[in-house]
């Protein structure tokens, strides 16, 4: 069964490297270095690399089940497991991606309502936030593509990271290989929250233009991610003492504090606001794949079930009411993220090998 998509609705391979970047390079960053500096300290940028080899490997597996399969996950879970069990399936996904999107968006007021306006109300950046990702995702997939290519302009944000150097403490980087593999591979698990993204691609598969020629984008976005989290993790490690980091609550921001020009006295401020920069394409693309499934499970139009979905993530968003709950979502989503990239994805891979063997054995 294949799952093919107009021309014109189509995007070149090498926009699949700003779709993956777009999605695994989140906010996350501010405070990612947090809990496993606390596990490893000076050696957590081995987890980096670790985690950051995995989802290379789990990348290949996708593309394995994508390419055997020529369509998405949606139709792979009915093609596999049937209507009713498929269809389950594709519904739990649907929760995901909207919990996803909710979190972030909570995420970035929160930063918002901390740096820049106490008093400011949840509802109502939620509704004005809500109101541009409806804007946007009605516009299509290509529409949203592009907004993820604007939104690379935020990394250059991320130079300001080397403008406290005289401040760095190069002696925090040692002594090297200090901790157990099993400390390592315990930080490697938290880092696992800033790597998602990359499930995107399993419902994006068939808007790609030539997807076979899109593999090595998909693999060079994630290395990309990978080096820019190693260069936080290293100007983490050389500015905070891992007791210092145990205090932050979003380090990178705080990083901007020691930056100061004539003619801006808080930089910080910009560094917060530019978080929108970071969360809108992970709203929007996460969105428009919950919709696009709801269209395929529900049998709606995508455009119709758009609106119910956004008025779920903004009671959602709502109800969330401050940091502890916050944590409390992030933490549900750093365990789904990790069961489904470890544990459902290679489970897909195997399946799918096994059952076209059985096929080419009858």
């Amino acid at each position: 069964m294949k799952s093919t998509e107009h021309l014109r609705f189509t995007i070149s391979p090498y926009l699949v490297f700003v779709l993956i970047l777009s999605m695994q390079f989140g906010p996350e960053y501010l405070s990612m270095s947090n809990r496993p500096i606390q596990i490893t300290g000076q050696d957590t940028w081995i987890s980096v690399i670790l985690c950051g080899v995995s989802f290379q490997i789990v990348i290949w597996m996708m593309y394995r089940v994508l390419s055997h399969n020529e369509t998405d996950l949606t139709h792979i879970h009915q093609q596999f497991f049937g209507k009713w069990v498929g269809g389950g399936l594709n519904f739990l996904f649907i929760l995901y991606f909207l919990l996803n999107a909710s979190f972030q968006l909570r995420f970035f007021i929160e930063i918002i309502q901390v740096w820049l306006f106490p008093d400011l109300k949840t509802w109502s950046l939620a509704l004005v936030m809500l109101l541009l990702v409806y804007y946007i995702v009605a516009g299509g997939f290509r529409v949203i593509i592009g907004i993820c290519m604007f939104s690379l302009v935020r990394i250059v944000t991320l130079v300001a990271m080397f403008f406290p150097a005289a401040m760095f403490h190069y002696n925090n980087l040692t002594p090297v290989f200090d901790h157990s593999l099993k400390d390592i591979i315990q930080a490697g698990k938290e880092m696992t929250f800033p790597f998602l993204g990359v499930e995107i691609l399993l419902f994006c598969y068939t808007f790609i233009k030539s997807p076979e020629k899109s593999h090595k984008w998909a693999y060079l976005a994630n290395i990309t991610t990978t080096v820019f989290y190693l260069l936080i993790i290293f100007f983490s490690l050389l500015l905070f003492k891992p007791e210092q980091l145990a205090n932050e609550i979003w380090p990178q921001l705080t990083k901007y504090k020691f930056i100061h020009f004539p003619f801006i006295e808080r930089f910080e401020y910009i560094g917060a606001a530019s978080q929108i920069l970071w969360i809108i394409p992970i709203i929007c693309l996460s969105l428009w794949t919950s919709s696009r499934i709801c269209k395929f499970v529900f049998t709606v139009k995508q455009l119709s079930i758009l609106p119910v979905l956004l008025i779920l993530v903004f009671i959602a968003v709502s109800i969330i009411p401050g940091r502890s709950q916050t944590e409390s979502v992030q933490a549900l989503l750093s365990k789904t993220g990790f069961y489904l990239v470890y544990a459902y994805i290679p489970f897909v891979f195997i399946f799918d090998f096994v059952r076209m063997k059985v096929r080419r054995a009858v």
